[in-house]
């Protein structure tokens, strides 16, 4: 049998056609544009006239762009399509070398009607784009996770009134898809809250980070209700504040280096 660098023929044009098999895949990904819907979580200006945005794609998870910014009549995108949670349609030539992307189109998929005129809906939705862009700035393809944003989004966008517990809510849902839902099923009157373990007890935990029965019991009523049926849990401007500390704690305990909310005194002011 012939020898070829000390290896069998055969291995040899085994390995050859492997190699060949993985430079055809990264020829295809590398020259093949991709398109798709997404959702702005984060914009960051970069030098003059770029910006930095991160957007959740439907097809591809959070994706990092620069986009050239547009300065009167000069070539650029306009602003409403980096604004957090706008929801856009994006393509773009990937290209594996660079972390930064550059869009070969970047354009509004569907226009807010309410969200970004309403002054509390644009300070929970600052709110908002906060907490998912920390939450979700490593996440990968998740359709289900996408719809969700979205749909919820939308409900929140259509609404005139009766919408001022929706952050909350949204959050609490949102954990099932991050992965540390709390299990409703386990509440009972009297029972604690762990936010470490993300879990009902009967016994008061060992450490500092838990809910007393009075709030522990509000964890459940947020969580087997929907956007549409929020409105059942009634919540003074204290109460509601308190929840909100309390979301961003548990968030900070089940996500690696999620910072302190830096829009939670203006989402307080607004609803004062």
């Amino acid at each position: 049998m012939t020898m070829i660098f000390g290896l069998q023929e055969p291995l040899v044009r085994c390995f050859l056609l492997l190699l060949f098999h993985q430079i055809i895949i990264l020829f295809v990904i590398h020259h093949s544009q991709m398109r798709s819907r997404g959702i702005v979580l984060h914009s960051l200006r970069y030098g003059d006239h770029r910006i930095i945005v991160d957007i959740f794609t439907e097809t591809a998870g959070v994706v990092p762009f620069i986009v050239p910014q547009s300065h009167g009549g000069r070539n650029g995108m306009k602003a409403s399509v980096w604004q957090p949670l706008a929801l856009v349609e994006v393509a773009w030539q990937p290209d594996i070398k660079k972390n930064l992307q550059h869009p070969v189109e970047l354009s509004l998929w569907q226009p807010w009607r309410t969200l970004t005129l309403n002054p509390k809906k644009i300070a929970i939705g600052l709110y908002l784009s906060e907490f998912l862009y920390h939450s979700l700035h490593r996440e990968q393809e998740n359709r289900p996770l996408f719809e969700f944003v979205v749909s919820a989004l939308s409900w929140f966008d259509e609404r005139d009134d009766q919408f001022v517990n929706f952050h909350i809510v949204f959050l609490l849902h949102l954990t099932r898809f991050l992965g540390f839902l709390p299990n409703v099923e386990d509440w009972e009157d009297g029972c604690f809250f762990d936010l470490q373990a993300a879990s009902f007890t009967r016994v008061r935990p060992y450490h500092k980070y838990y809910l007393e029965p009075e709030e522990a019991a509000l964890v459940p009523k947020f969580l087997r209700m929907d956007v549409r049926s929020m409105r059942a849990v009634g919540l003074n401007r204290s109460l509601r504040q308190r929840a909100l500390e309390i979301v961003s704690e548990f968030y900070r305990l089940h996500i690696p280096e999620f910072p302190e909310s830096r829009s939670l005194e203006v989402l307080a002011e607004v609803f004062e």
